[in-house]
């Protein structure tokens, strides 16, 4: 990998500063790896397209960068920083897909707000990334354009065989992927119920959901509208951080968005002795293998020699019961709201139409999202039409369970500063694997581990970890902070993820 490649966002920024590089030359040894990555042999398929819309206008835009930095007078920290956009957020000119067959030529008339803010920072955005059709699973594996592949076995193959193909996760997995792979320096993704911090544990970069409504989203094509959250994908928790500070804040095109002020330019550095951090014994799951749980206590371990207090928190505060219960009233809800938000795209106000000649508006409309929509979408929408059939009373059930989650969440919030979960249960599997099966139901087992910080709205960061299991496991460790304390999550991140990367 070239040099420049290495950098981190935050280390971009500073190379800039120091002239030691240019976004000119960055750009072109990203614009290398995508095309290395969306080409054969490797055929990763990061992003929904095999090169950029507009070459000449990313190369102009990276050489005014240029322009600015030799003047000392960048636009923002992202300032001619290549970053990727997930297919869901309206990017024109490239179609708002969100990966499925339904919404192929869709190209939006307008931008997201997250995309303008990026622009106007003087961001490079080099593409569209690749995910789950309408967000809608675990593994990239449920896209119309085909599933993306994990670079790391690629960036780091094994001497005696050919790397494997393994899952990146999902639903973000083609921004995941694209930031590990360095076809792109962050990547704006969504989060619903993990989709940017499982891929983010699975590539080994960091995955951001922030508080609910502190990032507009106008411009996200909506799977469930209570807990979709534009999330955010960098190799480390500074670079989220940077990120973060650009997108943050209300917007007037998105009344669930909340107000986000800006921190200090140079916050106090954590006092650790003051700060306490939770393990909850409840999520010590017995779908967890050994690895994980060891990493689990040694990042507990690393927390403690930071000075932190460190203690168990018991099922008293958060049972077994609400974190199992948590993982069906997140499907019972996120199906509901998706059966309604999906219910346009009907060949006639949104989306493609089916070509057969059919009798009437219904036979029309059957054909068309039979046509159109994938297994898992199909899936989901019936899976929540059942729910709404009932008078709405699963849903109502499904939110008094997501209140208890929140409230027990809360609880433990209010006696510690941040709680440690695993990010996930279980490896990221071999998509060439003859005996592996897509089981849905056990990708869904892994949501488990991210689901109650997106039922609570709380902040979450996946932070990258090195697995004793070997080079093919990587592992992501999860701080969860209280609503709206974004800003010191993000702190305590950084302050971890250094400390791992040093052995502690």
């Amino acid at each position: 990998m070239n040099p420049s490649l290495r950098h981190t966002l935050t280390t971009l920024r500073s190379s800039f500063k120091s002239k030691s590089t240019t976004p000119t030359a960055v750009l072109d040894n990203v614009l290398s790896q995508f095309y290395q990555s969306e080409s054969p042999p490797l055929n990763l398929n990061h992003f929904t397209h095999s090169s950029p819309i507009d070459l000449s206008k990313l190369k102009q835009l990276a050489s005014e960068s240029t322009s600015r930095y030799a003047a000392c007078a960048p636009l923002s920290s992202i300032d001619g920083v290549p970053i990727s956009i997930k297919a869901n957020i309206s990017f024109p000119p490239y179609p708002a897909s969100a990966s499925s067959k339904m919404l192929e030529p869709y190209i939006p008339p307008f931008s997201a707000d997250v995309v303008q803010a990026l622009k106007a920072g003087g961001a490079i955005l080099v593409g569209q990334t690749n995910m789950d059709e309408f967000g809608m699973g675990s593994a990239t594996t449920n896209s119309a354009m085909g599933p993306s592949i994990n670079p790391l076995p690629h960036l780091h193959p094994p001497a005696s065989s050919s790397p494997p193909n393994l899952t990146p996760g999902g639903s973000s997995g083609g921004s995941a992927s694209s930031v590990a792979w360095r076809s792109s320096f962050a990547s704006i993704g969504s989060d619903t119920g993990g989709s940017v911090r499982l891929p983010a544990a699975h590539t080994n970069t960091t995955g951001f959901k922030p508080t609910y409504g502190s990032i507009s989203r106008f411009g996200l094509i909506p799977y469930a509208s209570s807990l979709d959250t534009i999330g955010l994908i960098a190799p480390t928790p500074s670079d989220t951080k940077l990120l973060f500070d650009v997108l943050r804040g209300q917007s007037p095109n998105d009344p669930t968005s909340i107000e986000s002020s800006l921190p200090p330019s140079s916050p106090a550095p954590l006092d650790w002795s003051t700060i306490s951090v939770c393990l909850p014994s409840a999520y010590s799951v017995e779908e967890m293998p050994p690895s994980v749980l060891h990493i689990w206590n040694e990042t507990a371990e690393c927390l403690a020699s930071l000075g932190s207090r460190v203690d168990v928190l018991g099922d008293d505060v958060l049972s077994s019961s609400t974190v199992r219960t948590s993982l069906a009233a997140y499907y019972v809800i996120a199906c509901a709201e998706a059966s309604s938000n999906l219910s346009k795209y009907d060949g006639v106000r949104y989306g493609s139409r089916a070509r057969d000649e059919a009798v009437n508006y219904d036979e029309e409309y059957s054909r068309t999202r039979e046509e159109f929509f994938g297994p898992e979408v199909k899936r989901r929408i019936a899976c929540g039409d059942a729910v709404l059939a009932r008078e709405g009373s699963h849903y109502l059930k499904a939110n008094i369970l997501r209140n208890k989650l929140r409230d027990s969440l809360n609880t433990a919030l209010e006696q510690f500063d941040f709680i440690l979960i695993p990010t996930q249960t279980s490896p990221p599997f071999n998509l060439d694997d003859p005996d592996v099966k897509i089981d849905q139901n056990e990708m869904m087992s892994n949501d488990l581990m991210t689901v109650g910080s997106s039922l609570a709205g709380l902040p979450s960061i996946s932070i990258p970890v090195t697995s004793p299991s070997g080079p093919d496991f990587w592992v992501g460790m999860q701080l969860i902070g209280r609503h709206g304390d974004d800003d010191r999550l993000l702190q305590a991140a950084e302050s971890l993820y250094l400390k791992m990367a040093e052995g502690h």
